[in-house]
C-alpha cells in the first residue's frame, strides 16, 4: 500500500482500492468479513469511505496480509484492541472524575482558609 496523504472527507471505493493496491471486489470482501468496516453510502448507494474507515481498513490489511493473521484471528485481535481501548477510556474517565473532585476539594479548602483568615 502506498502512503497517501488523506485530504478529502470522503473517498470512493475505487480510490480506496487504489490506495491499497487491491481490486474493488477484494475490498467488498473485507467489508463482508469485517462488519466493523462499514463505509457510508450516498443517495445512489455508492460507498463513501472516511479517513476513519481507511485507517480501520489499514489495520485489517496489516493484520491479515502483513502479520499473517487468519480472518478470524484478525477479528479477535481487533475486538481485543477495542475492548482494551474501552477499558482504558473507563480508567481515563474515572481519573477525570477524581481530578474534578480533588480540584473542588482544593477550592473548598482555599475558601475555608480565606474565611478563617478574615475572621481572625
Amino acid at each position: 500500500m502506498e502512503s497517501v496523504a488523506l485530504t478529502k472527507r470522503y473517498y470512493s471505493i475505487s480510490e480506496v482500492a487504489q490506495m491499497f493496491d487491491m481490486n474493488i471486489s477484494k475490498l467488498r470482501f473485507w467489508e463482508e468479513q469485517f462488519p466493523s468496516l462499514n463505509p457510508k453510502r450516498d443517495r445512489s448507494g455508492d460507498r463513501k469511505y472516511t479517513q476513519e474507515d481507511i485507517n480501520h481498513l489499514r489495520e485489517i490489511v496489516d493484520l491479515v496480509e502483513n502479520q499473517g493473521y487468519t480472518i478470524e484471528g484478525a477479528k479477535r485481535a481487533l475486538e481485543s484492541k477495542k475492548k482494551k481501548k474501552q477499558e482504558n477510556q473507563a480508567i481515563i474517565d474515572r481519573l477525570a472524575d477524581i481530578k474534578k473532585f480533588m480540584q473542588e476539594l482544593r477550592e473548598a479548602i482555599d475558601e475555608n482558609k480565606e474565611e478563617t483568615n478574615q475572621s481572625t
